[in-house]
This record gives structure tokens, sequence and C-alpha cells, in this order.
């Protein structure tokens, strides 16, 4: 019998920076404590979904600023305008001590999951900013993936449909604010494994919501929604 793993990560769990780049943020640092430094309530999520439904999770706590691995190697946003300008051999050091630390292992342990039979269903949390460039965004909730795989489109659909069952007030919306075939750490992993085998969902939790009384309410909502789109198969 085929076998389903699941695993939560977090790319921009953190803006932490480490004392040797602090200096590039020099007066910016609301910045840093801004949207724009890292997703903000995202962490909590992951660990509080991670946690609930005993899952493995990977987050990475340095902000994105610094260097993004939730990008491509090829993408210009892997380096912000804070680190851009930094030395190729720095920029090779960030790559090296940040970028390849935190995606191999998440890599590693999909590789050892997907085999044969095997799949692995893969939770990105983000969070996303209300309001951009002047657009108020429609959505509390958005759920990105491939419409090209088939098993990423019924998981997002029965994950809609729990999701909804629980928050009937809440917005969701597919492949909003951004599209799930976008340059990013799923996008990437969808290149290495086949569509049987791996299914990669982000899940984007508006910000507004932070340290609102509404968030532990999506917080739970999001844990029944997982755990019954778990329940039918085996997890390893």
């Amino acid at each position: 019998m085929s076998r389903r793993s699941f695993l939560i990560t977090c790319e921009h769990a953190g803006n932490y920076v480490p004392n040797n780049y602090r200096y590039l943020f020099l007066g910016s640092e609301p910045v840093l404590e801004s949207h724009r430094g890292y997703d903000i309530g995202a962490g909590e999520v992951a660990q509080f979904l991670a946690d609930s439904l005993k899952l493995p999770l990977y987050v990475h706590m340095v902000s994105r600023l610094l260097v993004d691995v939730n990008r491509s190697k090829f993408n210009p946003e892997l380096y912000s305008d804070y680190s851009r300008g930094l030395d190729s051999v720095v920029k090779k050091f960030l790559i090296k001590r940040y970028y390849t630390a935190y995606r191999q292992p998440v890599y590693e342990w999909i590789k050892g999951h997907a085999r044969k039979t095997d799949s692995v269903a893969h939770f990105s949390i983000h969070s996303f900013t209300p309001m951009l460039n002047g657009e108020v965004r429609t959505a509390d909730i958005g759920l990105l993936y491939d419409e090209k795989r088939k098993n990423e489109v019924d998981l997002a659909q029965a994950l809609e449909a729990q999701l909804k069952a629980y928050l009937p007030q809440v917005i969701i919306k597919h492949n909003y604010p951004y599209k799930g075939t976008a340059d990013g750490f799923t996008t990437h992993l969808r290149k290495e494994f086949k569509g049987e085998n791996y299914m990669g969902l982000e899940i984007e939790v508006n910000q507004k919501y932070h340290h609102r009384t509404e968030m532990q309410a999506i917080k739970e909502g999001l844990r029944l929604a997982i755990k019954s789109v778990m329940e039918p198969v085996n997890v390893a």
C-alpha cells in the first residue's frame, strides 16, 4: 500500500541578522520588523501546526533581506537592496551557510520519503501583507500550487473544503496573492520529484490577523483541515 508523509516548512519565519551583517541594516531596523523582513506570524503558525499534528518542521530564521531561501539562485531577488552589493566571496559564503544549509536537509528528507509508491505532501507556510502598493488583498487564506499537477489540485481542493467547514467566514482563494508556479522552493522541488511522489502546497495567511483573536481560530482551522486530509492515508 502506498504511503503519504507530511512535512511543514517555513522559509521566512524570522528576521534575524547575524552580527557580521547587522551593519547593512543600520537605520533600517523598522524594515526588518516589517513584512519585507519576514513573513509576520508565519513561523508561529508553522510551529503550531507541526507541534499539534506531530509533523516534522523546518524553519529558517534569518531575514530574507540578507539572502532569500525561497528564491532560486538565478533570481535577482535572491539578495535584497541591502545585501546585493556584497562581495561575491561573501555571497558564496551566505549561500553555503544559510541557503544550502536550510534547503538541502529539506530536500534530503523529501527524497527519503518520496520513493516508488510513497509520496510527500509538503505544506510551506507563509503570510502576506494586507495591502501592497496601494492594493488591498481580498483573501484571508491563499492556497498556492501547480494547476498542472493533479495531486496538488486534489490536495488543495480537499484542504479548501475542510477549511470552509471549519472556518465558514474566512475567504479562501487559490493561487492568490501569488501564483503557485512562481519562483520558490516548492517550484524547485517539483522539478526534482514527480507529481505522484511530491505535492507542494504553499499556505498564505493574511497578516492582518496577527495578534488578533481570530488568528487562533485560523490556526485551529488549518490544523483540523490538514488533519482531515491526512486521515485517509498511512503516514510514514
